[in-house]
């Protein structure tokens, strides 16, 4: 039986576990999006520095460990974190939607997660202002919309959770694909910048010396 705010004037049901449970779930989700917007809007996401155990002094034995911490941080690792928080809030616009079909749940969530990566490499801040905005306007206008406290409604679109899964792995390797799209254009920057400060120290010393 869908819940009626009315019902509980007559008794039907306890007013405080109609606070307690709406309560848990604002808490819950206000929590889940705080501690998502903190970590996702890293530029460096991972932050393991396997590269710290690489000790060898042969360049050739260096630069190959290197690609294979590369590839654990950011084919392994990477993805299971991404995964991780774009199935949490699949679930959490599922459950706070109304009238939102799982195909575009998906696309909203994977859109918001690659769009807050790529502005990571521009400004954590931005990427930050921009993590949260969504997810807290979802918030409040679920809980301005009507049918928001139907805790039938709630329970079956829980039920739906599990038909999210099937598509997942299509957002999630596009996800990926992004950012190592920016990781590769930011590594070559960083080496034209290398070059091009060595090449104004050379310069520099160069005129050093002349003088």
């Amino acid at each position: 039986m869908a819940f009626d705010i009315t019902t509980l004037f007559i008794g039907e049901i306890p007013l405080a576990i109609i606070l307690t449970f709406f309560t848990a779930v604002i808490v819950i989700y206000s929590v889940f999006v705080f501690y998502f917007y903190r970590f996702l809007a890293k530029k460096n996401i991972i932050e393991l520095n396997l590269n710290q155990y690489n000790q060898y002094a042969n360049p050739a034995i260096v630069k190959f460990f290197a690609v294979i911490f590369y590839i654990i941080e950011y084919v392994i690792v990477l993805p299971i974190l991404t995964f991780f928080w774009f199935a949490v809030l699949s679930v959490l616009i599922l459950l706070l939607s109304k009238g939102i079909d799982i195909s575009t749940i998906l696309l909203i969530s994977a859109a918001l997660v690659a769009a807050v990566r790529i502005t990571a490499y521009v400004s954590e801040d931005l990427s930050k202002d921009l993590a949260k905005m969504l997810p807290f306007t979802l918030l409040a206008i679920a809980i301005t919309t009507a049918g928001f406290f139907d805790i039938s409604a709630l329970f079956s679109r829980i039920t739906e959770i599990p038909s999210l899964f099937s598509h997942v792995p299509y957002y999630l390797s596009f996800i990926v694909a992004v950012e190592l799209i920016m990781r590769t254009l930011t590594f070559f920057q960083s080496m034209i910048e290398s070059s091009k400060a060595e090449e104004k120290e050379s310069s520099t010393e160069e005129k050093a010396e002349t003088e």
